[in-house]
């Protein structure tokens, strides 16, 4: 004899909402920020490597971008300069360079769905030997999302991967570019 009140059905829909509740209160309190950070070294001069930081369309030479509906807006180059896209797969966002120092560093963001993710990020170029170390620091921030708040777990090592793959290409542009 069964002394609940409840059917079996009704207790397995409740052990799943009580779940699927305990999941997001879990992910809600997740850190929703992440940061990456990767160092690289180029064998070419800091003012050869610039060029591909301070405009937009330097970036496009060596990051991914999405593959329609980019719009360039702001200066050629330098502060303010920005990219803006608003792509079917990859949604809509917007990168602009917010300061830079000549051939040292240069700072960005990156808004992402309205600002439903934020990235901001500084590349630094230090004169070693005969060419530049290069630290590329990037953090962001998910939102507010439960489901992202397990996104932001892994995203640290997954776009410090993205960074070291983003330096090997500007390695190889920078070196082309040289005579």
């Amino acid at each position: 004899m069964n002394s609940s009140p409840f059917s079996l059905g009704t207790r397995i829909l409740a052990s799943g909402a009580l779940l699927l509740s305990a999941f997001l209160l879990i992910g809600f309190l997740l850190p929703s920020s992440w940061e990456s950070e990767t160092t690289g070294y180029v064998a070419a001069p800091a003012d050869i490597v610039f060029q591909f930081l301070d405009s937009p369309e330097g970036w496009q030479a060596w990051t991914p971008w999405p593959e329609s509906g980019v719009e360039r807006s702001g200066p050629e180059r330098g502060i303010g300069a920005t990219l803006s896209w608003d792509d079917q797969e990859v949604g809509t966002g917007s990168f602009t360079i917010q300061s830079l120092e000549e051939n040292s560093m240069v700072t960005y963001g990156v808004e992402i769905g309205d600002g439903a993710m934020l990235v901001s990020g500084i590349i630094t170029l230090r004169p070693e030997s005969e060419g530049v170390r290069i630290t590329w620091l990037e953090e962001g921030d998910l939102g507010r999302n439960p489901l992202m708040g397990y996104w932001a777990l892994s995203m640290s090592r997954a776009q410090s991967d993205e960074l070291v793959k983003g330096i090997e290409r500007l390695r190889e542009l920078a070196l082309a570019g040289l005579p």
